[in-house]
């Protein structure tokens, strides 16, 4: 099995579009980093002026108008307290200040819940992203081999089919490993550099790498796992275009639909179990409805998806779909 393995990764190595999907991850990668660049620059002169002018504007307003803004304010608000007596609409903060008019530039670490996210918060958000690879390369590894008729002939020299099928997928998932590694170290480095240029890194610990740490960790492990699932798709389908087609279907159009229809059925969708895995655990909103004698009331209620529910779902998936697809391949015709 060995001997297979290390012929089968020389073959996935040498596929020009494997080569060509690396080239374009890592270009990914890079983009991120300009991203990274781009938010983390501070507001230009320009920018400043704009916001004090605007900012004089409103205090001007203010001082003029303000007390009836006030008492506008407090009149609403006890309206607001005949049906809900916790409503707080801030009318003793309302008087303008010059960052209301100016975006905050976010820092490399921070506050996660916080609006522009923090780098390290987007280099995790991003890094789902790099599966796209993984999935490419493990169901264009099969379909190639079986549109060519390559597997025909390779079945003539080693004619035990489990054990090609299953060198053939533990070659395509650890043949993305190197490039899934080498991008995410781009993005969490270059990242961190991009902050580093505009001094915006914020209060950056050891935390913070043991984070980033683990979430490429499970970024690598998902990949390889992705992979093996793609393979399995290009040797149940036969062709690249329709594997790739029916996952873009799938997490686009069905997995929207299934949400718009049955909203608490997010917490078991492909895209929400992958997020869960790689990003540490995700949080998906749902309505909930309570109908009394005032009429329908609905509000959103936030349900949690563990890291530990992502990574046995994919792990799930991944066995159903191999299995399958190496039962399939056993009895199908390849030539």
């Amino acid at each position: 099995m060995s001997r297979l393995l290390r012929v089968e990764l020389r073959r996935l190595r040498a596929r020009r579009l494997v080569r060509w999907a690396s080239a374009g991850t890592l270009v990914l990668a890079a983009l991120s980093v300009l991203l990274a660049y781009t938010q983390s620059l501070p507001p230009s002169q320009l920018q400043v002026e704009q916001a004090e002018h605007a900012y004089e504007q409103q205090l001007d307003d203010w001082e003029q108008n303000g007390d009836e803004y006030v008492a506008q304010c407090e009149s609403d608000q006890e309206v607001a307290r005949e049906t809900d007596p916790a409503a707080d609409y801030g009318c003793d903060d309302m008087a303008p200040r010059l960052e209301w008019f100016l975006s905050e530039t976010p820092t490399f670490d921070g506050d996660e819940e916080s609006w522009p996210a923090p780098g390290a918060t987007t280099v995790t958000q991003l890094a789902p992203l790099l599966l796209l690879f993984a999935l490419v390369v493990g169901v264009s590894f099969l379909t190639a081999e079986i549109s060519s008729g390559a597997i025909g002939l390779w079945l003539t020299f080693e004619p035990r089919r489990q054990r090609v099928y299953w060198s053939k997928a533990a070659a395509a998932a650890l043949g993305v490993l190197p490039v899934v590694v080498l991008a995410y170290l781009v993005m969490a480095g270059g990242a961190y550099g991009a902050y580093a240029i505009n001094g915006q890194l914020g209060a950056v610990t050891a935390e913070t790498w043991t984070r980033l740490a683990g979430v490429g960790g499970r970024a690598v492990l998902a990949a390889a796992l992705v992979a093996a699932t793609g393979a399995a798709l290009g040797v149940l389908l036969k062709n690249a275009a329709g594997a790739l087609g029916l996952v873009v279907v799938w997490v686009a159009v069905v997995e929207t639909v299934v949400t718009l229809a049955v909203q608490d059925a997010q917490v078991w969708l492909v895209r929400t179990n992958v997020a869960a895995w790689v990003q540490g655990g995700t949080t998906v909103w749902v309505q909930e409805c309570t109908t009394d004698a005032t009429g329908t009331t609905c509000q959103g209620v936030e349900r949690v998806v563990t890291q530990a529910q992502g990574g046995l779902y994919l792990l799930a998936v991944a066995a159903v779909l191999s299995l399958v697809a190496a039962v399939v391949f056993r009895r199908r015709d390849v030539s």
